[in-house]
């Protein structure tokens, strides 16, 4: 009798620690413990790898900070309709990956968008600013990009939002993506895309796991510290580096990609009739590295790059605000202050030459 009595109090203070447990964890909210959600916009491309399906919606999230619902344009990229040929004045491109697409903040919160209305209020009511950001890809996607829709809109203005990644990106080589039960797979070769949808198929059948993770930040916790990328936990599948035999010789042995992007990028200055300028992101540390990677790269082609973090210090500083304010705190993309803050000031340094 007491030994029953003992079990039943041992189960009975188990369930509540394990019930208390639950309880904080949903109090504190330990930003790992949310789902990272990837839209499932993305198709595959014959050049440029993939890109986004026109016309599609889905959701951005995570960190318990980011909640963003997005819808696609008829093109196919995070903006609203282009205006048409001829109604605009200036046209400005604007390419560049994540920060660019920044499909983790309000479509009129993006920085692209920023630009449009403050040009407009600069007096130019006819400014249009079509974003083409497609996150994870390098300068060399966004070379093909402009290749495809430089003679389509014949824009006044071409604006690179270069951040350091996009030359690893170059290097990485090109990927592919699409969407597959929820999850975003993201590979290089039909082996690959076929090895990560057996995973995700397999994963899809375990009903029950799935159940507890969703109704439970223990279990999540749990799955946390078995596999960090897990598709229950972020709702994107790439091949490590290893697996796709990523390593530093073979990444020097691609350079020559580099040098031909911006060789490219400087033939479409030459011939576009047009200003391209590139507009380094500052990153949250070492915000001066993309710029002075910029530099390096660019050497003494005749592209103009417009170092925007200077301004931004100013003005940020004016409105008393630290440099990690510029990003979220859990995510290192721009968040809305950070996407006003480079929009206004790339704003006011295109603005004398239009």
């Amino acid at each position: 009798m007491h030994r029953s009595r003992l079990t039943e109090l041992v189960v009975l203070g188990s369930v509540l620690a394990l019930f208390l447990a639950e309880a904080m964890l949903r109090a504190v909210r330990p930003a790992r413990l949310d789902v990272i959600r990837y839209p499932c916009v993305y198709q595959p491309d014959p050049i440029l790898g993939f890109r986004y399906t026109p016309g599609a919606q889905g959701l951005v999230a995570g960190h318990f900070e980011i909640h963003n619902p997005i819808t696609l344009n008829s093109l196919g990229f995070y903006d609203d309709e282009p205006l048409p040929l001829g109604e605009a004045s200036p046209r400005i491109l604007a390419l560049g990956d994540s920060f660019t697409a920044a499909m983790n903040v309000p479509r009129d919160a993006v920085w692209t968008a920023v630009l449009e209305r403050e040009l407009r209020a600069q007096g130019h009511p006819k400014a249009d600013v079509v974003n083409l950001g497609l996150d994870g890809t390098g300068t060399d996607v966004h070379l093909d990009l402009l290749r495809q829709y430089v003679p389509l809109f014949r824009p006044d203005v071409i604006v690179l939002a270069f951040f350091g990644n996009d030359i690893l990106d170059i290097l990485n080589g090109r990927f592919q993506r699409e969407c597959h039960r929820s999850i975003v797979l993201s590979y290089q070769t039909d082996d690959q895309r076929g090895d990560l949808r057996d995973r995700v198929d397999a994963h899809h059948e375990r009903r029950l796991r799935r159940w507890f993770f969703d109704h439970s930040y223990i279990a999540r916790l749990l799955q946390l510290a078995l596999d960090p990328l897990d598709p229950l936990l972020i709702e994107f599948l790439q091949p490590s580096a290893k697996e796709m035999g990523l390593n530093d010789a073979v990444r020097n042995s691609r350079s020559s990609r580099v040098i031909a992007a911006f060789d490219g990028l400087e033939e479409i200055a030459r011939s576009c009739n047009c200003r391209l300028v590139i507009a380094p992101v500052p990153p949250r540390s070492n915000a001066e590295g993309s710029a002075r990677l910029a530099r390096k790269i660019i050497g003494k082609r005749s592209l103009e790059i417009l170092d925007l973090l200077p301004d931004m210090e100013l003005e940020r500083k004016r409105d008393g605000r630290e440099h990690a304010d510029l990003y979220f705190f859990h995510d290192a993309h721009l968040n809305v202050y950070g996407n006003q803050l480079y929009g206004r000031t790339l704003a006011r340094r295109l603005e004398p030459g239009l």
